[in-house]
């Protein structure tokens, strides 16, 4: 058996991280969709309809890159844009019945089965607390609870 690596703990996150990604992103690639549209999916099936802004800033994407992301979802018709009442600056985002599909049907499907894959020997009461354990260290790191 060979040495075992010594990892300082940032690498030890960021590997895992790459690990998630590298398992999350053929998955989504399978379904027709590119890096940073499955979470923009996911955020509005599991919330609702919401301000362009409010999105990227809970997604931590770019207003210019949200852009192109979200032209790509409303040309395949996964999303849905409106101007709000009384402000033409603010546009609402909301999945079209067909997003809806999708999210239920295959992604939500997909990070599922990888969550359980990555969670696996992982007891119930683990799974929670390393849930807080990963909410906790955001707060520390941002000063914002994760919500």
């Amino acid at each position: 058996m060979g040495k075992r690596m010594i990892l300082p703990f940032n690498l030890l996150i960021l590997k895992v991280f790459h690990a998630q990604k590298n398992r999350v992103r053929p998955a989504m690639a399978e379904i027709g969709l590119s890096p940073g549209q499955p979470k923009l999916l996911t955020f509005l099936a599991l919330h609702g309809e919401c301000l362009q802004k409010e999105l990227a800033a809970a997604c931590d994407i770019e207003p210019a890159t949200i852009s192109k992301l979200l032209n790509l979802l409303e040309e395949n018709g996964l999303i849905a844009r409106s101007d709000r009442a009384g402000d033409r600056r603010a546009v609402a985002v909301d999945l079209t019945e067909k997003g809806r599909r999708l999210y239920e049907n295959e992604i939500r499907v997909r990070i599922e089965k990888i969550n359980s894959d990555a969670l696996r020997d992982f007891s119930e009461a683990e799974q929670q607390e390393f849930e807080r354990y990963l909410r906790r260290m955001y707060r520390n790191l941002t000063g914002m609870p994760l919500d």
